[in-house]
Formats: C-alpha cells, sequence, structure tokens
C-alpha cells in the first residue's frame, strides 16, 4: 500500500481550519509543529528588527489514493493559492510503521 504525506504550512492560528478541513477516515492522523517564516513574503522590519512570523505546520499521513481529495479539501479552507497564504504538498513514503490496517 502507497502512502503519502500532505504537510501544509500557514501563518499561526489557521491551522486549526487545515486541520478540520484534511479531517475524514482517509486521513489517518494529523500533527501539528510550531515554526517561524523567512519567505520572501514575510522579511519585515519594525524599529530595524528583523520580524519572523509564526508559522504552523500540518503534517498529514493518508493513503495515496486519497491525497488528491485530502488536498482539495485544504485549498478551499484556506486559499493556499493567492500568494502569502502558505505552502502545501505531498511527498510520498517508502515506508511506514504503526498503522493498523
Amino acid at each position: 500500500m502507497s502512502y503519502q504525506s500532505i504537510v501544509t504550512v500557514v501563518d499561526k492560528g489557521l491551522v486549526d481550519r487545515v486541520f478540520e478541513s484534511a479531517r475524514c477516515e482517509e486521513s489517518y492522523c494529523g500533527t501539528v509543529i510550531s515554526g517561524r517564516g523567512s519567505g520572501m513574503h514575510e522579511n519585515k522590519k519594525l524599529f530595524n528588527l528583523a520580524l519572523e512570523p509564526e508559522k504552523e505546520i500540518l503534517l498529514v499521513l493518508t493513503q495515496e489514493e486519497h491525497s488528491e481529495k485530502i488536498i482539495n479539501q485544504i485549498e478551499e479552507a484556506v486559499n493556499i493559492t493567492a500568494p502569502g497564504n502558505g505552502i502545501l504538498f505531498g511527498i510520498n513514503l517508502k515506508r511506514v510503521h504503526g498503522i493498523a490496517e
């Protein structure tokens, strides 16, 4: 069986909307990781100090045949295709352990 990890990086506070849109019987789990942004849309300064916006990263594990459906749901939930709204990508996984079939 082939699995895919769907990775979504959004501004802090939007991950709940992403998580709700990705939650379905085809997704096995979701993990949220905190981070800081350094993309070209985020280089801002205040009083000559660089601001690094807080980001949240959602990792979702699913079977490869269900990944397109989940990606489309996330795209609709946060308008991810608009510049500066985040990044979404899928990674094919060779080995997955710990999932009960």
